[in-house]
């Protein structure tokens, strides 16, 4: 008779993001704790998470942890210099993100990001250490709700715990994947002001799919400290 109850044992799974199957490997304790791996081999290795070094403003992968050129320019425009704290981000832009993001954000596949939940989570509290955040989901305009049906940044925020408020509105405009970096970087009145009461003296921490060049979250987090926002940092599933 075996002495443990951590014997490892052998599953059949489906990856639920290629949709190959996989044996599993897994002990009696991880199965009881529902921590099993869900994802295959090559899927697993398609998400890579951020490590150090990055660099310490936006939370971008690079070499060193040096201020790189997209802070840099938004350090020299003087309207938006000091609006954002940081940001952090739990995974770097690959060609699988790339796809898996559009399963999520453009073609309805939600169920998709329960799998980084644990993850989301982790690097969270990994990032801030504020003791009392409000979280804010960078809103969508009510026509690409209405088009798509849900915001996937609400669907993020809702996997960090927290409360939550929606004290803007997002004004309608085309999709910013269509626009150039230099569109994106000096775009103007993406968000109108809904009701500030919520976000004044707290720190407020926006959440997004995808930090690209930081003209969202740096508008949004304008907006949010003429309101009244002690601080304002953002927290993004992938920073490209």
């Amino acid at each position: 008779m075996r002495k443990s109850f951590e014997v490892e044992q052998r599953k059949s799974l489906i990856c639920p993001i290629c949709e190959s199957h996989f044996v599993a490997a897994f002990t009696w304790k991880s199965f009881l704790l529902l921590n099993e791996e869900r994802l295959c081999v090559a899927c697993r290795d398609g998400l890579m998470k951020i490590h150090s070094p990055t660099c310490h403003k936006c939370g971008r992968a690079q070499s060193n942890d040096q201020l790189c050129q997209d802070c840099s320019r938004w350090t020299e425009r003087p309207d938006f210099a000091e609006v954002l704290v940081k940001n952090r981000s739990v995974y770097a832009y690959n060609d699988f993100m790339k796809d898996i993001l559009a399963r999520f954000k453009f073609r309805g596949d939600t169920a998709s990001a329960e799998l980084f939940r644990k993850d989301v989570r982790s690097t969270f509290k990994r990032s801030f250490s504020i003791k009392e955040p409000v979280l804010v989901p960078i809103p969508l305009s009510k026509e690409r709700l209405k088009e798509r049906g849900f915001n996937q940044s609400m669907i993020l925020a809702s996997m960090i715990g927290g409360p939550i408020f929606q004290p803007l509105i997002k004004v309608h405009q085309s999709k910013q994947s269509k626009k150039r970096k230099n569109e994106r970087l000096y775009q103007q009145g993406l968000f109108q002001l809904n009701q500030a009461d919520s976000i004044v003296l707290k720190d407020v921490i926006l959440v997004d799919d995808i930090y690209t060049t930081g003209s969202t979250v740096y508008q949004a987090a304008r907006i949010l400290k003429d309101a009244g926002a002690k601080s304002v940092s953002s927290f993004t599933l992938i920073r490209s």
